[in-house]
């Protein structure tokens, strides 16, 4: 921890909202591996349909470049075990919103199975979970959102002309085998930063050092983002950042500021745990899989695939919703009723 008070004073903040009259029978926890969730949009609406709910923040809310998802899935527990012991609820739900999906999955992955070295007490597996509007995982999404045509890690500028999906005379509908060319290529940049990264390790270890910073550029180039024939959906042009151009090159961009442990732990595609895709058919909990299909960050193909991994799991695809139900005023009420309903019927 960088925090003074929460290195000597280690607390975790968590917001219930319920009615007033609410039973203890069952309880939603909502929570994000870096996100502040305390005031999240959902909150109000879960509550107002007589669904408790506590949105939780990890250790690592406004800290995103220090995360380990190892320790974020531990406090998930310290949420689960809160609710269960300190509040009374009889049984819990994950609730994984956008990134906090492959948290969710995670968590409960190793709370049935264990596989993982996590700190703290045994993690106690919640009794379903949920996932809405979520992707399966950091370290997919920026496989898919990496810009392909960087060339020097340390330069931003120099890239590939032939791989910038940007380039002004780049036509859409994109030419699929340079879609095709263009995911390889993504891959390869992200296994060449592992690459440097595990060697780091050994640098680190060899200095006695703690961790190293570093800075990964241009991280919202997605070929989603501009061309709709590409995993084809409700949604509109553009990415959850607005234009994606723009984005790409933006000091808050995806993963942007990072280090070496947090870089393996998270955003590395083949050494992360937090993997929806891996996680879910080692969970044995009800899952239910709500798509927005309006979203411009977690993608229709991303539910159907955590579907297609997760046996006996429930989709539900929710046309034209997006990310954060901005200017949807129904929105919420169609995400809830949908989720009772399912929680009536699994629990």
């Amino acid at each position: 921890m960088h925090s003074g008070l929460s290195r000597h004073y280690p607390t975790l903040h968590a917001n219930l909202v319920a009615q007033q009259d609410h039973d203890r029978n069952v309880g939603i926890l909502l929570a994000h591996p870096t996100s502040d969730f305390l005031s999240h949009f959902l909150l109000r609406g879960f509550a107002e349909a007589g669904l408790p709910i506590m949105g939780l923040n990890t250790r690592y809310s406004s800290n995103e470049p220090a995360l380990l998802m190892e320790r974020a899935i531990a406090d998930v527990g310290s949420g689960v075990r809160w609710m269960k012991d300190e509040l009374g609820f009889e049984k819990v739900v994950l609730l994984g919103f956008s990134g906090g999906g492959s948290l969710s999955t995670y968590y409960q992955e190793q709370a049935e199975t264990t596989t993982a070295d996590i700190d703290g007490p045994p993690l106690v597996p919640a009794d379903a979970v949920m996932l809405v509007g979520a992707h399966s995982g950091r370290a997919r999404v920026l496989r898919h959102w990496i810009d392909a045509a960087i060339t020097d890690e340390l330069d931003p500028f120099s890239t590939d002309s032939d791989l910038d999906l940007y380039a002004p005379d780049r036509r859409i509908p994109l030419d699929r085998q340079w879609v095709e060319r263009y995911r390889a290529a993504q891959l390869e940049r992200i296994r060449r930063i592992d690459e440097w990264a595990i060697r780091e390790l050994d640098c680190i270890a060899a200095h006695d050092s703690s961790d190293r910073a570093f800075v990964v550029h241009r991280t919202v180039a997605d070929p989603r983002f501009v061309d709709l024939t590409l995993d084809p959906s409700d949604r509109l042009v553009g990415s959850m950042y607005g234009d994606p151009q723009r984005a790409n090159t933006a000091a808050g961009g995806l993963a942007r500021f990072v280090s070496v442990r947090s870089w393996l732990s998270t955003w590395s595609s083949d050494h992360t745990g937090a993997d929806a895709l891996k996680n879910l058919p080692n969970i044995a909990a009800p899952t239910l899989i709500v798509s927005l299909l309006g979203d411009q960050a977690a993608f229709a193909e991303d539910s159907r695939l955590m579907h297609d991994a997760s046996p006996g799991s429930t989709l539900v695809e929710l046309p034209k919703l997006n990310h954060y139900l901005v200017d949807q005023p129904q929105g919420i009420s169609t995400v809830t009723d949908e989720c009772r309903a399912w929680m009536e019927k699994n629990l």
